[in-house]
């Protein structure tokens, strides 16, 4: 897709009335000792937060009639296309994008490119989003690259295609703060779907499709072929697209896509797959990667080339394979890649809140399983890690998802549930709504002699933490060893529990 429009002669002379923004600071460009309670930190952050914000919003849907690339292309236009200035792997899905992103970008890191990684949402600051050779950038550059795009945020909000939104802007901020360091590739995850958003004006050197499950219904559509279509929207035409869509409904859609688009296609399962051993001991998993061009129905294929797989869970397999086989696919294209550097970024990289160990004896998880499918996926990996220990989940999610699918899974699969709610965005379903369904669902149990965990409920995050250290004592159980917790059911409760633990020095009850 090509956007015409034309570059605004008064920002650019705007521009010529200052040096450049590297020369405006011996140290760089920007303010190396700057804090995060700075006034012009905090006064950026306003202004960024100020503006339509979908990722809080609750009175306003984010429907396909919110989204305008062309905006955004005006935006980055006026700024002089910084998303043009590197190469790009572009990076949509429901489930496993992000990972597929942390594995890649790890991986470039690792064979010596400088690399850029854009991702959403953020856990505890919002520079970490835009990391750098795995580094988030620091505070003052955030303010200086945000001073970079006020005159192009004032002349984008005045024109036809009005003013840009948080994710708009601060997928500008990455745009820009890659540029300034000269990168030599960025990862580009994907907001929300792929057609229409902000991130689909970039011209990518390879396009990567994770895993398809229900998400975002009401902006990408009610079933699987719907949500597919809007992810396929970041197929180029002629580019390379990786595929980890399993389901046909979804995988149908995007090849017919690929088709249509001249587009190579190398789909999970068909042309490559991965064989995952979990070994509970090491908490690591062996992953075996084969590909193969062409298999006949009914015929097995040799599994090659072992790796160690540090995140837990046989969906990251999936995961794994799919960032192995774009690393492939870019060395058939000319890039100057070692396989050295993509088994040890599987050895070695753990993607923040994608069951993420913060510590042993006893075990503590946190985890931003959302939706039935990612919480299948966690309940599977403390089964494959964690067989015989007793299990307790700390639960909290939003008002738009799932809530009695996700319960559901978790009631007849773990030994307590602890249920509570987040207070950092307002779209938290209400314990007592939670506690309803929960209470609900186990009595449903018992009534067929089924398994149910125990239901606890708490308002917050540090009285949920309080409340199962007295329950343990109540129950003799004090510090047990083998109890495995787990923080889960929303970006946002996992977003708090790190920075509680962060603040208070500790994990779990005190």
């Amino acid at each position: 897709m090509k956007f015409r429009l034309r570059f605004s002669d008064k920002l650019v002379e705007s521009r010529k009335k200052q040096p450049p923004a590297h020369r405006r600071n011996p140290h760089g460009f920007y303010n190396p000792h700057m804090q995060r309670s700075d006034r012009r930190y905090q006064e950026t952050l306003h202004y960024l937060l100020d503006r339509v914000n979908f990722e809080k919003s609750t009175d306003r849907a984010c429907t396909q009639n919110n989204f305008q690339l062309a905006r955004m292309a005006y935006l980055l236009e006026l700024l002089e296309n910084p998303q043009l200035a590197a190469p790009v792997i572009h990076v949509a899905g429901t489930k496993g994008k992000g990972s597929v992103c942390w594995l890649l970008a790890e991986a470039f890191r690792r064979n010596g490119l400088r690399t850029g990684l854009f991702t959403s949402p953020h856990l505890v600051d919002l520079e970490e989003r835009f990391a750098i050779d795995s580094q988030a950038i620091e505070p003052g550059e955030l303010v200086e690259i945000v001073d970079q795009i006020r005159a192009a945020d004032r002349l984008c909000s005045d024109s036809q295609h009005g003013q840009p939104t948080f994710f708009e802007l601060t997928n500008a901020i990455g745009w820009l703060a890659f540029r300034n360091h000269k990168t030599q590739v960025n990862v580009i995850e994907v907001g929300l779907g792929g057609r229409l958003d902000s991130t689909n004006v970039c011209s990518p050197a390879l396009c990567i499709i994770t895993s398809i499950s229900y998400d975002h219904q009401l902006q990408l559509g009610d079933t699987l072929a719907e949500i597919a279509g809007e992810k396929a929207g970041i197929i180029k035409p002629n580019i390379p697209v990786i595929c980890g869509a399993r389901t046909p409904e979804a995988s149908k859609v995007i090849q017919a896509r690929a088709q249509r688009q001249g587009s190579e296609l190398l789909q999970l399962g068909r042309d490559f797959d991965a064989r995952w051993t979990p070994d509970p001991d090491s908490l690591r998993a062996r992953l075996d990667y084969a590909e193969y061009p062409e298999l006949p129905d009914g015929k097995q294929t040799n599994f090659e080339q072992p790796a160690t797989l540090r995140m837990l869970g046989k969906h990251q397999s999936e995961n794994a394979a799919i960032a192995m086989r774009a690393w492939r696919k870019l060395k058939q294209l000319g890039w100057d890649l070692q396989d050295r550097a993509i088994e040890e970024s599987l050895a070695q990289t753990q993607v923040p809140a994608r069951l993420e160990v913060l510590g042993l004896d006893p075990t503590w998880i946190l985890d931003s399983a959302h939706n039935e499918a990612s919480i299948d996926a966690l309940v599977d990996a403390l089964e494959s890690y964690f067989p015989s220990r007793p299990k307790t989940i700390l639960f909290a999610c939003a008002k738009d998802k799932k809530a009695p699918e996700m319960l559901e899974r978790l009631v007849a699969s773990v030994d307590r549930i602890v249920l509570t709610q987040f207070r950092s965005n307002p779209r938290f379903t209400p314990v007592e709504k939670l506690l309803e369904i929960a209470n609900s669902l186990v009595s449903k149990a018992r009534r067929a002699d089924q398994r149910a965990a125990t239901i606890l409920s708490c308002e917050d995050l540090p009285g949920a933490l309080r409340l199962v250290g007295q329950s343990a004592e109540l129950r003799g159980q004090t510090n047990d060893p083998s109890m495995v917790y787990v923080i889960t059911g929303s970006f946002f409760i996992a977003s708090e529990a790190k920075a509680y633990f962060a603040s208070c020095g500790q994990i779990g009850p005190s």
